[in-house]
């Protein structure tokens, strides 16, 4: 199975380190072509991951599997999960095997709720976007999104308030209240400082900096 060469780029301009690779598995029946689903694959520098026979991390490593044996002890087994596709969609690796290792980075399946169809058709790109953000910048984004909609909520209940009190001045029985300025004022400053602060509902849910 390969993926389109625009699907490959654009992951590229996402990160120059991702790469989309093939996880092969066993057939579930004879009829089976293709078995297996596409996988994201980072390319790590060595110094951060060590060698494939001599690996420094627990992350998994596309071209070795870690096998534990009866003493007990792990190594690493030269494993072949199918072919990394470089950033135009070719096999022919465009890295530095001698300065970046693959590693595994999730396979693009129903456990992350995408399809073989979903990565041919570059929908998953948007899901690697919302993997790479920063956890901090993504919470901010959700808080700024839940201020959005109070301001919403609020802007609906103030339209339907003046609505009511709009109604209710043209009754019949209505009655006009008359006030000296200088007996108003007070309330008008509050009115005018709950206006102003109007335009900071959006941030009610915002975090405090980190360093706060």
């Amino acid at each position: 199975m390969h993926p389109p060469g625009w699907v490959c780029r654009r992951l590229h301009e996402l990160h120059p380190q991702l790469r989309l690779g093939w996880a092969g598995r066993q057939r579930q029946h004879e009829d089976e072509l293709n078995p297996g689903s596409f996988a994201l694959v980072q390319l790590y520098h060595v110094q951060d991951t060590g060698r494939a026979d001599d690996p420094t991390t627990f992350r998994l490593l596309w071209d070795v599997d870690p096998v534990v044996g009866d003493d007990g002890q792990t190594t690493m087994v030269k494993t072949n999960r199918g072919p990394i596709f470089n950033k135009s969609g070719g096999t022919r690796r465009d890295w530095d095997d001698l300065s970046r290792v693959p590693v595994f980075v999730a396979t693009l399946n129903e456990d992350y709720e995408m399809s073989t169809e979903d990565v041919l058709s570059g929908r998953f790109l948007e899901s690697v976007r919302l993997w790479m953000t920063p956890i901090e910048r993504r919470m901010r984004e959700s808080a700024r999104e839940k201020g959005r909609q109070l301001a919403g909520v609020m802007d609906d209940v103030a339209h339907e308030a003046t609505s009511d009190l709009l109604k209710s001045s043209h009754r019949s029985d209505a009655a006009s209240v008359v006030m000296a300025n200088k007996h108003a004022r007070e309330d008008v400053i509050k009115l005018e400082k709950k206006v102003e602060a109007r335009g900071k509902v959006e941030d009610s849910f915002e975090l405090p900096p980190l360093d706060a």
